[in-house]
């Protein structure tokens, strides 16, 4: 095949992508909740930019980000989860970007889930796995790795994502492959959560139930399902629904307050500590109040006192 032959090839199939994509969309899904995406959007972004702030500088030899790796290594992949499921609403994929809101959510809780394991203190005091089937089982699994070496229990706290190179044979067995329940139960008794109220209802069951839906493919939570049940004459277009786009809008900036409130408690210790983070922290705040970033806002205030 010559050269300009392949090359137009590669141009069809590039235009016949962009439209798949449902790129047209955007613009229109923009015009229609402008102001609730815009502030998801910024939330998402302000929780990648709070990441940067919350250490101390890099001339402070005795900190490094190694300290709170497990929760960075998942932080990363959540901002961009949360950012691709925005793009995937915009085309009017909507089912798709639930999922990815669903995983966005998964991926903040196990991150600060590990990140505590991590810790001897935290370890040391897990009230709900020691009264939890599944939160025994992965306590006995855990023990067991720790006892290999000393090395273990010594590297863990100041290497936190080292927990992952030791769970990585069994991560993926059924009797140890964490429970979302157990884990907002577990994080709530960590303080990790603070100030949610009642967790397991506003975050298990309300938001992580919602998105659950999605995930299960219960059929009124299709995209074709939605449009059966709000526009039955143009079912298999990927029309915009604005009562869709207006719920995912909601729902996104609801996840993001909540991975935002995580995040603070997770560097809680760096924040009380650090009068240079706590200033970062101070200058955020403004932000986090345009944002109407309800929880975030109330542990933000709290820690700076």
């Amino acid at each position: 095949m010559r050269g300009c032959e392949f090359e137009e090839l590669v141009e069809s199939a590039y235009r016949h992508t962009v439209r798949e994509l449902g790129l047209e969309n955007v613009k229109p899904s923009l015009r229609l909740e402008f102001e609730s995406l815009q502030t998801a959007h910024d939330a998402i972004h302000e929780f990648m930019l709070l990441a940067s702030q919350l250490f101390p500088s890099k001339g402070n030899k005795e900190i490094s980000w190694h300290r709170k790796s497990a929760f960075f290594t998942f932080h990363w992949e959540g901002f961009h989860h949360a950012h691709r499921s925005l793009i995937e609403a915009l085309c009017a994929y909507y089912n798709v970007a639930f999922l990815l809101l669903r995983t966005t959510l998964e991926i903040v809780l196990k991150g600060a889930f590990w990140e505590c394991m991590s810790h001897k203190e935290y370890q040391q005091d897990c009230q709900v796995l020691d009264s939890d089937g599944w939160g025994k089982r992965i306590k006995e699994r855990l023990n067991e790795i720790f006892k290999l070496s000393v090395e273990v229990k010594e590297d863990s706290g100041e290497i936190s994502a080292s927990i992952y190179d030791k769970i990585s044979p069994i991560i993926e067995e059924p009797d140890f492959r964490p429970n979302i329940k157990t884990i907002v139960r577990q994080l709530a008794q960590w303080d990790i959560l603070n100030p949610i109220p009642d967790p397991v209802a506003s975050i298990y069951k309300d938001i992580y139930g919602r998105l659950s839906a999605d995930a299960h493919v219960v059929p009124n939570r299709t995209d074709i399902g939605k449009r059966i049940l709000s526009m039955p004459d143009q079912i298999f277009d990927q029309e915009i629904l604005q009562d869709s786009l207006s719920e995912y809008a909601h729902c996104l900036h609801e996840v993001i307050d909540l991975a935002i409130v995580v995040e603070l408690n997770i560097m809680r210790d760096f924040i009380e500590q650090y009068g240079e983070v706590k200033a970062n922290l101070q200058e955020r705040v403004e932000t986090l109040e345009e944002l109407g970033l309800k929880y975030s806002l109330i542990r933000a205030k709290k820690l700076l006192k």
